[in-house]
């Protein structure tokens, strides 16, 4: 878009980057009267990389459901690989989303439990669940 001021000059507005440019009539010198773009949120940017990370919510969502140990995770998530469920498991701990716990028996035992923040979380996987029911249904066949 493009319009005159009061001083003659040409305004122009950049609407993907969110700048404005004033251009004089001199060509020789652009003023840049630029707004600081829209970011996103750094929480949110965290967040989405927690969340939206391969299995994750679904790990997440098989503790909050009562599953503890490695087996009970896996049949839960029957398509995720030991490997990456190992792999997944090690990260959420890092993340601050779950506790490890080895328990002194024989044979030793390995139980997994949702931190504060693990447990937060869940109910805002619920929800995303009921969005994705409503609104993300697979595309018929035909």
């Amino acid at each position: 878009m493009s319009v005159n001021n009061s001083k003659g000059n040409v305004t122009v507005e950049a609407a993907t980057l969110g700048t404005v440019q004033d251009l004089s009539r001199n060509d020789d010198e652009v003023v840049d009267h630029a707004h600081t773009p829209v970011e996103a949120c750094p929480s949110f940017l965290r967040a989405m990389a927690i969340v939206g990370k391969r299995w994750n919510g679904l790990i997440i969502q098989a503790m909050a459901k009562g599953c503890t140990s490695f087996t009970e995770i896996s049949t839960f998530a029957e398509k995720l690989s030991d490997a990456s469920l190992a792999r997944r498991l090690k990260e959420l701990e890092e993340d601050g989303l779950i506790i490890r716990s080895v328990l002194d028996e024989r044979p030793v035992k390995v139980r997994y439990s949702l931190t504060e923040a693990g447990a937060a979380l869940a109910p805002v996987l619920d929800m995303l669940t009921s969005w994705g029911e409503q609104y993300a249904v697979a595309p018929k066949e035909g």
